[in-house]
């Protein structure tokens, strides 16, 4: 009793430290290139669980961590995904395909955010909201053992942490469908430009992107054409190479 009456002590106030900070809503549609193509997918879905987790760990390792202001839990978010916006092997072709993984997503959180790197906060989840996520794939192998989850299951954390998860609106009433959100429409937008395999292909439609006049996506379809044409001289620096004289 008298360690679980130091350990709520403990616990309150470490986490009153973890309240994420949010990210401006100008700062969502920043970046989106760069964020993208470091994702391994990015969707729109919703939470249909919450679950508390928590290192499999001793009450005396449990005590140090707080003293140090780290924390031993996680939530994992069970999400429902309505859309697949992004997928990183259209930016990266060596990524793995996840068109044939196994639905719904389950994004991991540790509350813990004394590892992140600076100006980064864990991400903020709630029950039954819709979200966009850029998701980074996590270490299921690494994670299972540690808080004792499924093995078999893939877990995702955000993009960023906190970059990574942009509120949206809930989907309407049938037959009154809301308007796309502003950030959801231009990472599709780009993400479209960047799906086809030839990178011809691509670079014709980012110049669309770049005439189309939003300035956001000039921006993003400016840099996007930049990273396919250095990706096409690094292909074609072998062939030549290789050709014999």
């Amino acid at each position: 009793m008298l360690f679980l009456v130091v350990l709520f002590g403990l616990i309150v106030p470490a986490h009153a430290q973890l309240d994420t900070e949010s990210i401006p809503p100008a700062e969502d549609q920043n970046d989106l290139f760069a964020r993208a193509a470091a994702s391994r997918l990015v969707i729109v879905g919703t939470v249909i669980k919450s679950e508390g987790k928590s290192e499999r760990i001793s009450d005396e390792a449990i005590l140090d961590r707080l003293r140090k202001g780290k924390d031993y839990r996680a939530s994992l978010y069970t999400i429902k995904v309505e859309d697949t916006v992004c997928r990183q092997s259209d930016f990266d072709p060596s990524a793995p395909d996840v068109d044939a993984r196994p639905q719904p997503i389950y994004f991991f959180v540790p509350f813990d955010e004394s590892d992140l790197p600076g100006g980064h906060y864990r991400e903020a989840i709630l029950p039954n909201q819709r979200y966009l996520l850029l998701l980074t794939e996590l270490d299921s192998a690494e994670l299972s053992e540690r808080y004792k989850l499924d093995p078999n299951l893939i877990y995702y954390r955000g993009t960023g942490e906190n970059r990574g998860v942009i509120p949206l609106r809930n989907s309407s009433a049938a037959g009154n469908p809301q308007k796309e959100s502003a950030v959801v429409d231009k990472f599709r937008r780009l993400c479209d430009a960047m799906k086809p395999h030839n990178p011809a292909d691509k670079l014709g439609l980012l110049q669309k992107l770049a005439e189309s006049g939003d300035p956001v996506l000039q921006r993003e379809a400016r840099i996007a054409e930049a990273a396919v044409q250095a990706s096409m001289k690094r292909t074609e620096k072998p062939r030549v190479e290789s050709k014999p004289r």
